[in-house]
This record gives C-alpha cells, sequence and structure tokens, in this order.
C-alpha cells in the first residue's frame, strides 16, 4: 500500500471515529447531561465533516504529484 492510499484511509477511519463520538455525545449520552459534553460532541462533528473535506482536496491535490 501506498502513503497515499494510506493517507486516506487514515482520514476516513478518523472522519468515522469523530463523527461516531459527535453523535454519542450529542444523543446518546443522556446520564451525562453537562453543557461541556455537548459542545465538545459538536466541535468533533465539525472536525469531522473538515477531515472529509480535507481528504477529497488531498486526493484531488495528490493526482498530480503522487504517482
Amino acid at each position: 500500500m501506498s502513503i497515499k492510499g494510506f493517507h486516506l484511509i487514515f482520514i476516513a477511519i478518523a472522519a468515522l471515529f469523530c463523527a461516531g463520538f459527535g453523535i454519542w455525545a450529542l444523543f446518546f449520552d443522556e446520564q451525562s447531561s453537562g453543557l461541556g459534553i455537548k459542545i465538545f460532541g459538536g466541535i468533533t462533528l465539525a472536525v469531522s465533516v473538515v477531515l472529509i473535506v480535507y481528504g477529497f482536496y488531498f486526493r484531488r491535490k495528490s493526482k498530480d504529484i503522487i504517482v
């Protein structure tokens, strides 16, 4: 596996973990109803969106640079 492929897989896994934690923190964590965990869940959902955008950007940009 090339470094490009590993990087894309790592970004995808990181985005899935961030999205999973964000959804858990916002919707499934009823016992800890603190505001801090809800804010952190929203931040991690935003990070997952940024990671997805970065993954597409990297894929498009690496076509020209990496073979």
